[in-house]
């Protein structure tokens, strides 16, 4: 029989026992087709997760992040999905090394990260996550309250809903699905959500065509600081992370997540790369951080359509980044997810208040975009994935090569989200200025 004495172990806390795992997880094989989980999600079922869960907002901002960078933009967009794809693949490996001792984890990426480093990983993770989930589910409720203010102008003719109290009335409706659609039913949000996301950029298409070109057409003056500042619009509308541990977890095959990874990004690419075209051809310097602005409102058919739709995906959206979060909290203070309860109901109210106080202070969820692309969704995409795996991985003949990547994963990060952070928060003070 083999003698693994000389394979070291790795200790960390489950509850109250410490236990021990040995290394060397990457001799487990993806792809197996072999389910042994009790997990609800198939491999195209995670991938309709990771694409509802972004894709909403993407679809909205990439046209004049697109713009600020040109061309160069998608080769940029290509970039992040490479860089994005393998760590998503590194990120399924690390939780396929923790997760059999976390059966009812909450957290599995801090569990990741504990796993790793130790409180300090835990809380690395723990920060980029509940900032990077929340965030986008402020950007989403400002998405689903900017559609209903556009809505009530247009059919009703009145003012009489601000954009602020359509905040809170599309925060409301936020709650609702926060509550009850976080069991089963979350599948039926992820489905619909990205079933809703492809048939709006179809109508989005149809409508900046029939607007048409504008006819004072001037091409975006780009510069370094524009350039950077669309670069945090496409980590964010690629991004995601922060839940994928928590998408794996919920699958009945959790070694075929890489697969999903890899679809979802297809999807987001497919939808993505047109209307962001089509919105630097047709509207350049004149394109707004929510591409809606930019239809003509006189395609009354068309444009109710849109916007209602957009409503309703970006609720959903919504939901599907709440639930991590509420997850997250409801595991701090043992607070069961499996079934409605007043406490379950507290903390997810509590913290669709909080949203709309965020909200209400920053109703803008383009600023969003670019300030969270660049800090949180950075380092939880291509920082913390890449400083895991090279703490993790198997040392095999391998491990340099593994090392070489993650490495180059890390700077890229870094750089990154040193440009785009500074870019984004001088374009806040100037907004607010």
């Amino acid at each position: 029989m083999e003698n693994k004495s000389h394979v070291p172990k790795l200790r960390f806390i489950s509850g109250n026992e410490e236990l021990e795992v040995e290394d060397g997880y990457e001799s487990v094989p993806l792809f197996t087709g072999k389910t042994t989980e009790t997990g609800i999600l198939t491999m195209f079922g995670a991938a309709l997760f990771i694409v509802g869960e972004m894709t909403g907002s993407g679809i909205l901002g990439v046209p004049q992040g697109l713009t600020q960078s040109g061309y160069s933009g998608i080769a940029m967009m290509c970039l992040c999905v490479v860089v994005a794809s393998y760590t998503g693949l590194i990120l399924s490996r690390n939780w396929l090394h923790v997760k059999d001792q976390y059966p009812l984890c909450s957290r599995p990426y801090q569990s990741i990260g504990y796993t790793a480093y130790g409180k300090a990983g835990e809380i690395a993770v723990q920060i980029c996550a509940t900032v990077t989930l929340f965030g986008g589910c402020c950007a989403y409720v400002l998405i689903a309250a900017r559609c209903l203010s556009k809505f009530i102008i247009s059919e009703l003719h009145s003012t009489v809903v601000g954009y602020r109290t359509a905040v809170v009335i599309m925060a409301l409706v936020f709650l609702l699905t926060l509550i009850f659609g976080a069991g089963k039913e979350s599948l039926y949000v992820a489905v619909l959500a990205t079933v809703l996301s492809a048939i709006f950029s179809l109508l989005i298409v149809i409508a900046i065509l029939r607007t048409g070109k504008y006819a004072d057409y001037e091409p975006y003056h780009i510069t370094a600081k524009s350039w950077f500042l669309s670069f945090g619009k496409f980590l964010f509308a690629f991004g995601g992370h922060s839940a994928f541990p928590n998408f794996q977890k919920d699958m009945k095959n959790p070694r075929n997540f890489p697969g999903s990874v890899l679809i979802a990004y297809f999807i987001k690419l497919v939808l993505y790369i047109p209307i962001g075209v089509l919105g630097m051809v047709f509207f350049g310097s004149k394109v707004q951080c929510n591409i809606l602005d930019n239809i003509d409102e006189s395609q009354k058919v068309l444009y109710l359509c849109i916007i209602l739709i957009v409503a309703v995906q970006a609720i959903l959206s919504a939901t599907i980044l709440g639930n991590p979060v509420a997850h997250m909290v409801e595991g701090f203070f043992n607070i069961s997810n499996h079934a409605l309860s007043w406490k379950k109901a507290l903390v997810r109210t509590l913290l669709v208040a909080l949203a709309v106080c965020v909200c209400e202070a920053i109703p803008r969820f383009d600023l969003i975009m670019s300030l969270i692309g660049g800090t949180t969704i950075n380092a939880a995409v291509f920082i913390l994935p890449a400083l895991f795996h090279i703490k993790l991985a198997k040392r095999d003949k391998w491990l340099t090569m593994k090392v070489t990547l993650d490495s180059l994963s890390i700077i890229f990060g870094v750089g990154a989200g040193v440009v785009c952070t500074y870019a984004s928060l001088s374009h806040i003070v100037d907004e607010y200025r």
